[in-house]
């Protein structure tokens, strides 16, 4: 079972705007066509209902295979400012079309949908992480809040014994703490809910890739920039011997670059142990 981490699409209104997403969307439809994707918010970029739209059309050659979470841009203007009804349009114009198992505007408990293939299933956990703000010194700040941490508990505490590999992704970066733009508030008490009882932590905001391995208890913890014009992005593999990530291409010319020279792939096995191959 395969995964590629995408984030900070930030569709907008005119179609030609869009060009370097769908361009990169189609490409990794093409050569991709049985992997899952995880998108981890910003998928708009004002959350505008044009932008919805266009981001719908774009994201529905993945339905039954994209696990999305929303950004500070999808649920407000200019990133900053929530709405809601910007945040009741991510639910309308994508949770719900693409057939996501729960809803996130207004959002107390975690989305949790699961993958399946024939050998594997793995647990997909999503968040939203905005924080319900119109205060303009907040920034692009978040926050998990209270209900949403408390169901992430009792959640990885019912799977505690399922054997099931455990990804969980909302939008903003954990480790910005006492950053007045952009920190997520709550940060602290999210890695303490998680501590050494997730396999892969997923997220965006800052558009900066890098990958942490063995950070909080938590295997993999990976950041994705911001994806469209990009030529890489992060690749998570399941397999019954645990979970291993590497580099793969998401434009043409990478492709054709990473043939001649291909990636280091870090895996973890089930019992904690990690090695490269």
């Amino acid at each position: 079972m395969q995964f590629i981490h995408l984030s900070d699409l930030h569709f907008h209104r005119r179609k030609n705007d869009n060009r370097s997403i769908t361009n990169m969307l189609q490409f990794v439809a093409e050569n991709y066509p049985a992997h899952y994707l995880l998108l981890t918010g910003d998928i708009t970029d004002d959350g505008d209902t044009t932008q919805y739209e266009r981001a719908a059309e774009a994201l529905s050659i993945f339905k039954g295979r994209i696990f999305i979470c929303p950004g500070n841009h999808d649920f407000g203007a200019a990133g900053m400012f929530y709405e809601q009804k910007r945040a009741s349009f991510f639910d309308e114009k994508l949770s719900i079309p693409l057939a996501q198992q729960g809803s996130f505007a207004g959002a107390t408990r975690p989305v949790v949908n699961v993958a399946r293939n024939s050998d594997e299933q793995a647990l997909i956990i999503a968040l939203d992480s905005n924080l319900e703000t119109m205060t303009p010194f907040d920034f692009a700040c978040g926050e998990i809040g209270e209900q949403q941490l408390q169901a992430l508990n009792e959640i990885l505490g019912n799977y505690s014994s399922s054997g099931m590999t455990k990804i969980l992704l909302f939008h903003h970066h954990p480790f910005m703490r006492h950053d007045p733009f952009m920190e997520l508030k709550d940060a602290e008490r999210l890695w303490a809910t998680v501590y050494l009882r997730i396999d892969v932590l997923l997220f965006g905001h800052k558009h900066v890739s890098q990958m942490w391995t063995d950070y909080g208890g938590v295997p993999f913890v990976l950041a994705a920039d911001n994806s469209p014009g990009k030529d890489y992005a992060r690749e998570i593999t399941v397999t019954s011997a645990g979970v291993s990530v590497s580099d793969i291409a998401i434009a043409p010319t990478a492709l054709t670059a990473r043939k001649s020279s291909p990636s280091k792939r870090v895996s973890v096995r089930k019992g904690g142990r990690k090695r490269k191959a």
